[in-house]
């Protein structure tokens, strides 16, 4: 009787604990299927912020059968932000029965539809354009020409000349030209230039626009539209000036390479930043040690920022001396040694990591939070040998965030023989979402858990 007793006991306890043992993945799988749409929207901000993929196909479900505003737009964008396919036609069909939703939904399908570029969604935003309602317009506008972009050249022709025409002869709202503006440089072709150049180059166009096709022709990159870059560089607006030198960068002549230095001295700090980005799009190694001097010396964080990534584009030995420079000089600001070390390890992660581990190391020890953070995400993003001693390191931490990097440091290197270091956290209880991470790291190194 006590035996029988004992054992009822022991079954019904292990039948408890295997209720309470619920997967975090069960427990989300649970909130999209009978969760509120605030549960739902906190579920996608993690799911975001987690890069997760792992219940795309519960979502795709949900969003077949509802029509609340916040699950829709949220997983709406959650998918364009992914470029994740799967929901184009119940977008096409919000698209089509647009005037039965909420505006927001509509919106939120036709960013969708031009994030994936579904090419059975032109028809549809076509439609729009052939109504008399505002609404929706520049959205349908903007995605065509996302969705053009992937189209033959025949659809493009076509769709590039019904655009023109548009603008030509419906008299639309400013936002409207702007954004057929931002269509036409979307697809590509040549064949726009002519139209878009006139709009750069002319002096009673809004400086907006101006910047709009500015930024069109640089992403045409056809050499009829240099003169009109070139002409806007000299334009008395500096936004207009900062626009015109950041559509430089595909442009290989020595007449850019002048303009692209020269805009290292001009006073207002856009043009500055664009002429950082310039330099590394086309690899200029002439601009380095403009490059250099900016990332020492620019009073404005994002010019700093934009150089310093300006110099591992470019890769010459002088780029990379500067970088080494910027790295190691003790008064360089945090956010400056950190792109440095990024630019770095992308370079040559073997020769540079244990510099950057031994900064990494020296700054946990002096409690600089900012720099020892920013580190271990370079590092832990890396991909060397010799950085398993650091994955060891990171993996015996007690901070979730060093953690999750050493978890990254074992899957990116394949560390294999990190698995009993790993299988500890495991444990959603003690570690929630990190276990998750830690079950695809094993998944990832081949490891049975």
């Amino acid at each position: 009787m006590m035996k029988r007793t004992l054992f009822c006991i022991l079954f019904f306890s292990s039948l408890f604990l295997c209720a309470e043992e619920v997967s975090l993945a069960d427990k989300q799988r649970d909130i999209i299927r009978y969760g509120t749409e605030t549960e739902i929207a906190n579920l996608i901000a993690t799911l975001k912020n987690d890069k997760a993929t792992y219940l795309n196909d519960e979502l795709i479900a949900i969003v077949k059968v509802t029509k609340n505003v916040k699950i829709l737009t949220g997983v709406f964008s959650f998918f364009g932000e992914q470029n994740k396919t799967g929901l184009e036609g119940r977008a096409i069909e919000i698209i089509k029965n647009r005037y039965d939703e909420q505006k927001e939904t509509v919106r939120s399908a036709i960013d969708y539809v031009g994030a994936v570029k579904a090419q059975d969604a032109l028809k549809a935003l076509q439609e729009i354009l052939d109504t008399d309602d505002k609404t929706f317009i520049n959205s349908a506008i903007r995605a065509m020409g996302k969705i053009t972009g992937n189209s033959s050249e025949q659809d493009k022709k076509s769709m590039a000349d019904f655009l023109i025409d548009y603008y030509k002869t419906k008299d639309p709202t400013d936002d409207d030209k702007n954004a057929i503006i931002y269509a036409l440089g979307e697809t590509g072709l040549s064949e726009t230039v002519d139209f878009i150049a006139d709009i750069a180059t002319n002096p009673d166009e809004r400086p907006f626009r101006r910047m709009t096709a500015l930024e069109a022709l640089g992403k045409i990159k056809d050499a009829k539209g240099l003169d009109a870059l070139l002409k806007g560089v000299l334009d008395s607006d500096p936004n207009v000036r900062a626009s015109a030198i950041s559509a430089l960068g595909p442009f290989s002549d020595k007449k850019v390479e002048d303009t692209i230095l020269e805009a290292f001295r001009d006073s207002f700090y856009k043009t500055r930043l664009a002429a950082a980005k310039a330099a590394g799009e086309r690899q200029l190694g002439s601009a380095v040690p403009y490059l250099k001097f900016r990332a020492a010396n620019d009073d404005v964080a994002a010019v700093k920022e934009a150089s310093v990534k300006a110099l591992g584009q470019i890769k010459s030995p002088e780029a990379i001396s500067a970088l080494v420079d910027l790295f190691s000089q003790k008064n360089t600001p945090d956010n400056v040694k950190i792109i440095a070390a990024e630019m770095l390890m992308s370079i040559d992660g073997a020769k540079y990591s244990p510099d950057i581990i031994k900064s990494y190391q020296e700054a946990k020890q002096q409690k600089q939070k900012t720099l020892q953070a920013g580190l271990a995400k370079v590092l832990g993003d890396g991909k060397a040998e010799n950085l398993k001693g650091l994955a060891k390191d990171l993996l015996s931490s007690t901070d979730v965030v060093e953690l999750s990097y050493g978890l990254q440091l074992a899957k990116n290197n394949r560390f294999s023989d990190l698995a009993e270091m790993i299988k500890p956290l495991l444990d959603e209880k003690k570690y929630g979402s990190l276990a998750r991470k830690a079950r695809e790291t094993l998944d990832a190194l081949g490891v049975k858990n």
